[in-house]
C-alpha cells in the first residue's frame, strides 16, 4: 500500500486542520526507508532517493513528484549513481540534496554502513561525490540539520550496538567542501543528552532541537529511550541545554524513534513513530502529533487545537525559518497563516512529512518503518561491513503491530 496525503495547517482556523489524500492521484512506488527533499528550479518538486525498492532492492531510482500537478516522474539522471541504501540523513541547500552515510538496502547476512558523501543536483539532475577528509566514520539513523551554509552532523550509530557521543558534532562547510570535528559541552552536566539514533532535528530560533532517539548495548538488546529525549544545541556556543515544557504526569512527553519532526515558526510539530517505552506485545505506533511551542511559556500539547491558541500570539512575533533542509537565516520572516505538511506514506506505518508554505516550499522529512533484512554491497571503498551472527536482519517485523524493531 502506497498512500500520498498532505496536513493543512492553518493558524488562522483550527478547524481546517484535516488530512487530504492524494494517493488515488499519484501511482507511487512501494520504497521504504527513503530519503525525500524539496528541489528543482522552482523548489516545487519532491525529489525521492535511496530506501529499499520493494518488488526490487536493488534499484537505485530518483523520483520526483510534482506539487502542482501531482505527477510522479523518473527524471533522466547523470553521473555514477551511488549503491541503494537506507538510514542516510539529508539536507538541501540551493536545490543540491546531500546525502551522507546509510546502511546498504540489499538482502544478506552481514550488515554494511556506508561513509561516502552524495550530492545529488536537484537543479541539472546530475549525481556529484563530496569529500570526505576528517569525515565522521560511517554511520547510520544520525540527523543532519544545515545553518547558514554548515551542515550539523549528531548521533546515529556507527555498529550495531556503537553510538557516537553527542559531545561529537561533526560540521560540514558547504562553500569550502571541508569537514570538521567540534565537541560539545553541556550547560549542566548532569543533564547531557545521551547518545541516540533514530532521532530527529530541526532549526529554531538559530538553535538546533532534537527530539527522540533509541540506543542499545550488548548488554541491554532492546531499544531504550535515549537519555533527554528533547535537547538544544546552541550552535555559537555549542553548548547543550534541556527545555522545560508545561507536560502533566497525565501528558507526559512521548519517547519516540523515526518520529518526524517539523518547524513552523517557533512550534514543532512531532508526528508518527514508534514508542521506545512500550513493553513488547503491545502496539508501539505513534497516531497522534504532539505539539511544542518554544518561547515564553513554553507548551507542550497533544492537542491540534492548541493551534487555535496560538494564533494571536504568534501573529506579533517576528517569525523564524520553517526548516532544518534550507539554508537558515534568523532574520528573514515566513508566514504562518497557510502552511501545507503533504505526506507520502508507503506501506502501513510509513510516511513522509513535507512544509510548503505561502512563499516557499521550505521543509521535507521522512519516516520509514516495515520489515526489512539488511546486507551489504561488496568492494565499496566507502562502507563499512559489520559483522552479525546473532541475527540475518537488524530490522524485524512485530506482528501485531508492524513496528521497526532491532535484534543486535
Amino acid at each position: 500500500m502506497s498512500d500520498v496525503f498532505y496536513l493543512n495547517i492553518n493558524f488562522t482556523d483550527a478547524n481546517r486542520l484535516e488530512f487530504t489524500d492524494l494517493t488515488s492521484q499519484i501511482n507511487l512506488p512501494l520504497t521504504i526507508f527513503h530519503d525525500s527533499e524539496l528541489g528543482g528550479v522552482n523548489k516545487d518538486l519532491i525529489f525521492i532517493i535511496g530506501g529499499v525498492n520493494w518488488k526490487d532492492p536493488d534499484t537505485s531510482h530518483v523520483y520526483s513528484l510534482n506539487t502542482k500537478t501531482n505527477e510522479l516522474s523518473v527524471p533522466i539522471v547523470q553521473g555514477k549513481v551511488p549503491p541503494s541504501r537506507k538510514g542516510m540523513s539529508s539536507v538541501i541547500y540551493e536545490g543540491k540534496f546531500y546525502l551522507f552515510g546509510g546502511q546498504a538496502a540489499t538482502t544478506g547476512i552481514n550488515t554494511l554502513y556506508f561513509n561516502d558523501f552524495n550530492i545529488f543536483d536537484t537543479i541539472n539532475l546530475n549525481w556529484q561525490v563530496g569529500s570526505l577528509v576528517n569525515s565522521p566514520t560511517a554511520r547510520i539513523l544520525h540527523s543532519a540539520t544545515i545553518v547558514n551554509g554548515v551542515i550539523y552532523y549528531i548521533g546515529g550509530k556507527t555498529q550495531v550496538t556503537v553510538y557516537p557521543p553527542l559531545t561529537e558534532i561533526y560540521q560540514y562547510d558547504i562553500v569550502g567542501n571541508t569537514w570538521s570535528l567540534k565537541e560539545a559541552t553541556a550547560a549542566d552536566p548532569k543533564f547531557m543528552p545521551g547518545s541516540r539514533a533514530g532521532h530527529t532535528s530541526i532549526l529554531i530560533d538559530g538553535k538546533i532541537v532534537i527530539y527522540g532517539g533509541f540506543f542499545s548495548s550488548d548488554d541491554i538488546q532492546n531499544k531504550l529511550p535515549a537519555k533527554e529525549t528533547i535537547a538544544i544545541l546552541d550552535v555559537n556556543t555549542l553548548v547543550w541545554s534541556i527545555p522545560e515544557f508545561d507536560a502533566r504526569v497525565d501528558n507526559p512527553i512521548p519517547k519516540l524513534f523515526l518520529h518526524t519532526a517539523t518547524a513552523v515558526g517557533e512550534v514543532m510539530f512531532i508526528a508518527f513513530g514508534n514508542f521506545t517505552d512500550k513493553p513488547d506485545g503491545f502496539d508501539q505506533t505513534n497516531k497522534d502529533i504532539y505539539i511544542f511551542v518554544f518561547g515564553y511559556p513554553q507548551i507542550f500539547s497533544s492537542s491540534l487545537s492548541l493551534i487555535k491558541n496560538m494564533a494571536n500570539a504568534n501573529e506579533a512575533q517576528p517569525q523564524i525559518p520553517t526548516s532544518t533542509n534550507t539554508n537558515i537565516n534568523p532574520q528573514q520572516p515566513s508566514s504562518l497563516s497557510k502552511v501545507v505538511i503533504v505526506g507520502i506514506s508507503i506501506g502501513s506505518v510509513s510516511l513522509v512529512l513535507t512544509i510548503l508554505s505561502v512563499l516557499s516550499i521550505a521543509h521535507y522529512k521522512r519516516t520509514k518503518k516495515s520489515k526489512v533484512q539488511l546486507g551489504g554491497v561488496p568492494n565499496d571503498p566507502n562502507s563499512v561491513e559489520i559483522n552479525d551472527d546473532k541475527s540475518h536482519s537488524e530490522y524485524q517485523q512485530q506482528d501485531p503491530p508492524t513496528i521497526l524493531t532491532e535484534s543486535p
